[in-house]
């Protein structure tokens, strides 16, 4: 009976480590429906490169993610693809720049050594660093409007990250009062004139506008290496310890990993990986969050020695929790950047300027006033009428 019992035990376990090796393979397969071939053999050419459709990779990304490093300029390699690079900033001195915040002169010269065109020298001779300090957006479609908030990510990507460069990629240059504003006071800004495609490289209609960022900014990461953000990301402190690993994302919720904020070397396999789910592209039954987010952290838990996941120092509060962003107030201390998921908040409730977030006892009024006067601490009433917004002026 012992031995009868112990055949039956050793059977069920090895029936479950098939089970377990067929079912893993079979997921893995329905993520990425071309594996099998080399890896990520194709990916889709960065639009308007002029090099056509589909580039060949595979011999470009051959090395592993480790043996890529700082040393590969960013700014090079972007003008060597063809692109039209347009320089954007017309810095004024940081004196004048909180002069015109209304800062005090205790702020101003505390702020002096913060100045945003300024890098670390711990950053720029750490070797273990692998991913290029440099920071891109994307940007596409005529009708969107450069706001406050918007605003507000540039300045502190200026004040905390300190990039060699921020790269905006799209078809348009922002306009409006805050654009204006904004390439005032934060240095090394270039337009990147790229013309998005609209399908995915399986030839499939992107189903939405978001899904064109999507795939823009993975590609622009994996080609490229960086920091990518959204534009109501506000950055709370340097990104520095992030840099190396060869990728980095953030949790938003259970079973949910956020693309708004994503690091990676140029190459790096799991932003391969993310790129090799496009050619499954579904087209009208595509879901909105399907392979940003969802998919995006089934294949973490994949392949986690890919992937550094940063569990509540990115995304949160989340998508769900915007009370605790425009509300109330939470302790943000520990985060590295804090995303505001603006586009869910009433339109009629956004902050339009910092008339709005002086005395405003909220997390938002905290990191505003943060990264526009280098203190958190509520201001008076009386600033507003000499840092009024440039659209009420």
């Amino acid at each position: 009976m012992q031995h009868l019992a112990k055949a039956i035990f050793l059977t069920l376990i090895a029936l479950t480590v098939f089970l377990c090796t067929f079912l893993g393979n079979e997921f893995r397969q329905r993520l990425l429906p071309n594996r099998g071939q080399t890896l990520f053999k194709f990916i889709y050419a960065p639009s308007g490169s002029g090099k056509g459709a589909y580039l060949d990779l595979t011999e470009e990304f051959e090395h592993e993610a480790d043996n890529i490093t700082e040393s590969f300029n960013v700014f090079r390699a972007i003008q060597q693809d063809g692109y039209l690079l347009t320089p954007m900033s017309v810095i004024e001195s940081a004196h004048d720049r909180l002069q015109m915040d209304g800062a005090t002169e205790d702020e101003v010269i505390r702020n002096n050594a913060d100045h945003l065109g300024h890098r670390s020298s711990a950053e720029i001779q750490s070797q273990n660093l692998k991913v290029p300090n440099v920071v891109h957006y994307v940007y596409t479609g005529s009708g969107l409007q450069f706001t406050f908030v918007n605003y507000l990510s540039y300045r502190s990507v200026g004040r905390y990250i300190r990039p060699e460069q921020i790269f905006v990629h799209g078809d348009h240059v922002p306009t409006g009062p805050w654009w204006d504003r904004t390439v005032r006071e934060v240095t090394d800004i270039y337009h990147v004139r790229t013309i998005p495609s609209k399908t995915a490289p399986n030839g499939k209609t992107y189903r939405f506008p978001a899904h064109v960022s999507d795939f823009m900014r993975t590609e622009i990461l994996l080609r490229y290496g960086g920091i990518y953000l959204d534009p109501d990301v506000l950055v709370v402190k340097s990104f520095t310890p992030l840099r190396q690993y060869s990728a980095v994302m953030g949790l938003e919720a259970p079973g949910r990993l956020c693309n708004g904020i994503m690091l990676g070397v140029r190459g790096a396999p799991f932003l391969r990986l993310l790129l090799e789910q496009y050619h499954s592209y579904k087209g009208e039954e595509e879901g909105w969050a399907e392979k940003s987010v969802e998919n995006t952290h089934k294949l973490a838990e994949l392949y986690p020695h890919l992937i550094h996941v940063e569990e509540k120092s990115l995304d949160r509060p989340s998508w769900s929790e915007t009370d605790l962003l425009f509300k109330q107030v939470y302790n943000w201390t520990q985060n590295y950047a804090v995303h505001l998921f603006i586009r869910l908040w009433p339109r009629e409730k956004r902050p339009n300027g910092p008339e709005d977030v002086l005395t405003a006892r909220t997390m938002f009024g905290q990191l505003a006033r943060r990264i526009m006067f280098g203190s958190s601490e509520v201001k008076s009433k009386n600033l507003s009428q000499t840092i009024r917004s440039p659209n009420r002026a």
